[in-house]
């Protein structure tokens, strides 16, 4: 007897009932808990309540109608293939945790949902439980909207309540993302001057505080901070109705304002109109963004290899991982600004550099590396601590772009004259680690060394000559800073001290974490921790070199360039992989360091770590006779 697909009605109820357990509630669980994902594209409320109905009512309604589309004679067999594909969705993310083979997984998905269909067909009872389920869809979608991190989103798009402050010199103000302040420094504790010369010139005609720090760990809250001059607070997002007095607020009105930023809105779009893209746009970015993210709950591990990751960021995945995306552009128009002006104007930007993706290296080549997996979703590094190392470089070498990009700056602040008239603060928002095992970025007591310090530099009006602040600084002192340096008065309560004038002597460091937890820790021992954290990259990658010299790695980095006689051969490269900027090569091998030699010279060195080695290769410096890779030690 062949099966009867159930009434309309009662068929797309029960596809709506799967599809919010197979696919809506699990987005539901995940981006209700990370507001975050809807704020950074500058999302209000009303756009989370619509992406919801929509997620929630439309795809069930374009399976029924396909179901029709199919006609009556074969509609039970094309709402069994729904059925049966919702129900193995849902059994793939129940059991993607498990130890077993990708695929295996899958096949075993698969099969569970075919048999759920049959029994969907075929037994009266299988149907009643999914009506009885029915008002399921709804409980998921009010706790959504009532009971998560989406109900802190304002509703409101209301105009900026601007101070019309009047900045009586330019304000330019840089920030960059995820740079830590070892990362710039050579083995004397200056700005490293050969790898980095665009921030050891800044340095050598500014103020630099040394012991600089965030107060917070993510960008979320990190940059809000920079822009308000007030410590964070939990629940509070990256968006200007959490963040009504701010640098722009400040200003706006009295200032031209020319703001670049991609991920956080406390810009409003009265004062920086078009910032936030158009709706089209965010929509897109929405839907696509959404799809990335579902991928990564839905698959095993061993499946998403590729898949853009969800670690970079609050959006734009896929944009991230193009080959036309460059977050060291700089927009025409917006360069063009940097110039006198007639009337008071303030400059911001926020660089995505170096942060990760690491994808540049420091001439703005682009390469594709697929090394060993880093970190999961819980920013967890691998326990491998050479595979750490691999991305630490290619930190090291995207750095050497942001300090290309910085350059650039530079050069068009003196050559129109902007360079000595205004008040220039460069800083960036937080650190990143690069120990195995231990977060990436999100604090703990392992890491908040590598996440406290960063670079902060003050240049005044018509300064030439550099110096060192040892005292401790915060970047909540920047928007003081900035108001003091302009003559401005701020007329709300600030956390933070102009770093102009007289300040209380901070003995502590303070670091809140993203859902509000604060940290306190005396700043001497935490300074201490630093520099041992200094020492360890300097044994690992020198300093006072060149960026081509960071291709070598641990104690016998020094071979790097030299002629290489003896050694175990290892393999040879593939000469296919030698088109590449950049070339990776991993494997096993036995001893204390591995090199690869082309041309008769070692180009790349690499330490052995429990007899496994990554290393990474300048295409460039390959060619003629197949490279070689020897292990010795």
């Amino acid at each position: 007897m062949t099966p009867k697909a159930p009434p309309w009605w009662l068929a797309g109820l029960h596809l709506a009932v799967l599809w919010s357990f197979a696919v809506a509630q699990p987005l539901f669980d995940l981006l209700g808990k990370n507001g975050e994902f809807f704020a950074a594209r500058g999302s209000t409320r009303w756009d989370a309540i619509v992406f919801a109905l929509v997620l929630l009512l439309v795809p069930p309604a374009i399976l029924l109608g396909l179901e029709f589309a199919f006609g009556r004679a074969i509609r039970w067999a094309v709402h069994a293939v729904f059925v049966a594909a919702l129900v193995a969705l849902f059994v793939l993310q129940a059991i993607r945790g498990s130890s077993a083979p990708g695929w295996l997984l899958v096949a075993a998905a698969v099969a569970l949902g075919a048999a759920a269909a049959e029994l969907y067909l075929r037994v009266a009872g299988a149907r009643l439980a999914l009506t009885v389920l029915a008002p399921a869809p709804l409980l998921f979608l009010a706790l959504f909207l009532f009971n998560s991190d989406v109900s802190g989103l304002s509703l409101s798009t209301e105009t900026a309540k601007a101070a019309g402050e009047r900045p009586r010199v330019p304000v330019v103000l840089i920030a960059f993302d995820e740079l830590p302040v070892n990362s710039l420094l050579d083995a004397h504790g200056r700005i490293d001057p050969v790898r980095f010369p665009n921030f050891a010139r800044l340095a050598r005609g500014s103020t630099w505080f040394e012991h600089a720090t965030t107060v917070a760990e993510g960008t979320s809250h990190a940059i809000p901070a920079v822009l308000t001059g007030r410590f964070p607070k939990a629940g509070e997002f990256p968006v200007y109705t959490d963040h009504r007095q701010n640098l722009f607020t400040l200003f706006g009105g009295a200032a031209s304002l020319h703001v670049a930023d991609q991920e956080t809105h406390l810009c409003p779009p009265s004062l920086c109109s078009g910032l936030e893209g158009s709706l089209g746009h965010r929509t897109a970015t929405l839907a696509e963004d959404t799809g990335v993210v579902y991928l990564h709950e839905l698959l095993p591990d061993d499946l998403t290899g590729g898949i853009p990751s969800i670690a970079n960021g609050w959006d734009n995945f896929l944009q991230a991982t193009s080959k036309h995306n460059d977050p060291g552009r700089i927009d025409p128009a917006f360069l063009d600004s940097l110039r006198p002006q007639a009337k008071p104007t303030l400059w911001y930007l926020h660089f995505l550099l170096p942060h990760s993706p690491w994808t540049f290296l420091p001439s703005g080549a682009r390469y594709d590396v697929r090394p060993a997996p880093g970190w999961g979703s819980d920013e967890v590094w691998t326990k491998n601590q050479a595979a750490v190392d691999q991305y630490w470089q290619r930190h090291l070498l995207q750095l050497g772009y942001a300090d290309r990009v910085l350059g650039r700056l530079l050069a068009r602040l003196h050559a129109s004259g902007l360079y000595d008239r205004a008040v220039l603060v460069v800083t960036a928002d937080h650190g990143v680690s690069f120990r195995a095992g231990q977060k990436r970025r999100p604090l703990s007591a392992a890491n908040r060394q590598d996440i406290a310090y960063v670079p902060l530099f003050v240049k005044t009006p018509g300064q030439r000559a550099g110096r060192t602040v040892t005292k401790l600084a915060r970047t909540i002192d920047i928007l003081p800073t900035l108001a003091d340096a302009s003559r401005v008065r701020i007329p709300w309560r600030v956390d933070g001290h102009s770093l102009l004038r007289a300040r209380p002597v901070e003995r502590s460091v303070i670091l809140i974490k993203d859902k509000g937890q604060r940290f306190v820790i005396p700043a001497a021992g935490l300074e201490q921790l630093r520099k041992q954290a200094l020492r360890r990259q300097l044994r690992l990658f020198g300093s006072d070199e060149p960026s081509s010299t960071l291709f070598a790695l641990g104690p016998d980095r020094g071979l790097l360039g030299h002629s290489f006689e003896g050694g175990r051969r290892v393999s040879e490269l593939d000469p296919i992989e030698r088109s590449s900027p950049l070339v990776q090569v991993s494997g096993r091998a036995a001893g204390r360091s591995v090199v690869v030699v082309a041309k008769g010279r070692v180009v790349a060195v690499t330490p052995i770590v429990q007899g496994r080695f990554w290393t990474l290769v300048p295409g460039a410096k390959l060619g003629g006779k197949p490279p070689a890779v020897f292990s010795f030690g």
